[in-house]
């Protein structure tokens, strides 16, 4: 063929190609169906009899086509063993081969640098092999451009799965640590802040993570405790929209935000991603990731709060925190099992006489209990305890739960001093304003501390974490033998306290209750 007829007919092949990919982007055609009307269409301008692709579809799978032009059987491709291997990702040669009464002309598709396939055309044994080999080589030219957005949508697909497999990781902080070196490898991510709240009302469960590339450098959930208050702070400035305290005191500038929203109808920000750049900026590829990615975050940031506020109702903040950084934590400290526990019953004295003639009405009745309650609970917290139900006015505390890494006698310690300063708080309640007609009679508590064996760990169909024994009803009723102010503490238990404890008592008292044979004999704290 001339030169010229043969550069026009690369010309018109390479607009044919051009035109069916641009068609098949506009009507949002599959591979399958660009390569089925391409195939059938290099046959006829090649006078070929057959033509092939091997490449990978929107499923991320290698799949063949061919076409021997006539919308006839599939085609055999001659010699394919040997033609696959030769234009294989290893090996990626231009392949001219005469076999089984053919000529076969084949190479591979190369996607910016990566091997994404091969193609081929099948042809007489008399047909020119140069102009074959330069119109195969022209419509790869313009088919790798098309397949170039099939490799980036199947490598950010293969991110995308790789971020929620790991976001899927039983203990969030470890699902987390795991996404952000996916996303670090996918993209090129300088730092990365994360800050997410798991109860709304209290700066103490927010958390702020930060990340250079891949290493994580802050993290208040594994830092539990006061140290690390300040960063908590900030990040709920960060989180309402008030500050930018934290990023300036982090260090992190220009940065790319996304919002972690909660919810449709009442809208509320459960978190924020913060993210650098290596590079001047992100382009869009890496916007889609970091979008994924936030997405995925804040459905795992949603699934902990949950998680945390369900142990929230019976632990205090810092052993949520650990107990949500053990994989398995329900069977290792939830599990029921046989432990002596350190146990407070805190009830109001004289409810009833304070409800029906000082405060009166219903809602400061419930005022005083609300206010009363939480308060009491925050000590239970303040001394490491567990608080296990309110039974009308009644406060129940557990001492040992959920980790049990005290001895009997340092949880017993615990709880009595506990008692002490819930007593002292319910003394002072009466000097707040909305109480002050409490001030003339006052405010008192009556308290029983016993350390027994208890069947302790989470029950029943809400999981509600308590125990059960002998030694849990004999303090409920110790409790009831207590007077104004007075804190009883079980006789048996007392030996148990460690040397040099501060706590003096009074002498043994016994008084006998219903439905137990033997009187109880118990102390009164004086100190």
């Amino acid at each position: 063929m001339p030169q010229d007829s043969q550069l026009r007919e690369l010309y018109e092949l390479r607009n044919t190609v051009d035109e069916l990919i641009e068609e098949g982007l506009v009507k949002h055609w599959s591979v399958s169906e660009v390569l089925g009307a391409l195939l059938p269409r290099m046959v006829a301008t090649l006078g070929a009899k057959g033509a092939f692709v091997e490449t990978y579809g929107e499923d991320l799978q290698l799949h063949l086509f061919t076409s021997t032009g006539d919308g006839g059987k599939p085609l055999a491709i001659p010699g394919k063993s040997d033609v696959f291997e030769r234009t294989s990702e290893e090996k990626r040669q231009r392949v001219k081969l005469e076999v089984e009464g053919a000529l076969v002309i084949a190479q591979h598709l190369d996607v910016a640098g990566a091997w994404f396939g091969r193609a081929g055309v099948v042809c007489p044994t008399d047909a020119d092999p140069v102009r074959l080999a330069d119109a195969l080589d022209a419509v790869c030219e313009v088919l790798d451009n098309y397949l170039f957005t099939i490799r980036a949508a199947r490598e950010k697909h293969t991110v995308m799965m790789k971020l929620g497999r790991a976001l899927r990781h039983r203990v969030l902080g470890e699902g987390v640590k795991e996404a952000v070196a996916v996303l670090a490898e996918a993209i090129p991510m300088d730092r990365m802040v994360l800050v997410y709240v798991a109860e709304e009302s209290a700066t103490k469960t927010l958390h702020v993570q930060m990340w250079s590339g891949a290493k994580l450098e802050v993290d208040t959930l594994a830092a539990q405790g006061t140290t690390l208050a300040p960063l908590r702070v900030m990040g709920r400035d960060y989180l309402n929209g008030t500050s930018t305290e934290l990023l300036d005191h982090l260090g992190v500038r220009n940065a790319s935000e996304e919002v972690l929203i909660n919810g449709i109808t009442k809208s509320v920000v459960v978190g924020k991603v913060v993210v650098t750049s290596k590079s001047p900026s992100f382009n869009t590829y890496d916007r889609e990731l970091l979008s994924a990615f936030a997405g995925y975050i804040r459905q795992r940031v949603v699934d902990f709060n949950k998680e945390w506020r369900a142990l929230g109702l019976a632990f205090r903040p810092d052993d949520v925190g650990r107990l949500l950084q053990t994989e398995d934590y329900e069977k290792r400290f939830l599990a029921p099992r046989e432990e002596t526990v350190g146990i407070v019953y805190i009830d109001i004295s004289g409810f009833t006489r304070v409800s029906e003639t000082i405060l009166k009405t219903p809602a400061k009745v419930a005022e005083l209990v609300e206010e009363w309650s939480r308060d009491a609970v925050d000590i239970v917290w303040q001394h490491g305890g567990v608080f296990d139900k309110m039974v009308g006015d009644c406060v129940i505390a557990l001492f040992g739960p959920p980790f049990y890494e005290e001895t009997p006698g340092q949880r017993l310690a615990r709880a009595l001093q506990c008692a002490i300063d819930v007593r002292a708080m319910t003394n002072e309640v009466p000097k707040r304003v909305q109480f002050e007609v409490l001030r003339e009679n006052g405010l008192a508590v009556s308290t029983g501390v016993h350390l027994a064996p208890l069947f302790v760990g989470s029950f029943g169909p809400n999981s509600n974490f308590t125990g059960f024994s002998s030694g849990m009803n004999n303090t409920a009723r110790l409790q009831g033998c207590a007077s104004k102010n007075e804190i009883l503490v079980m006789e048996e238990a007392i030996s148990a306290l460690p040397d040099g404890h501060p706590f003096t008592f009074g002498e043994t008292r016994a008084m006998p209750v219903k439905n137990v044979a033997e009187p109880l004999k118990f102390r009164a704290l004086e100190k």
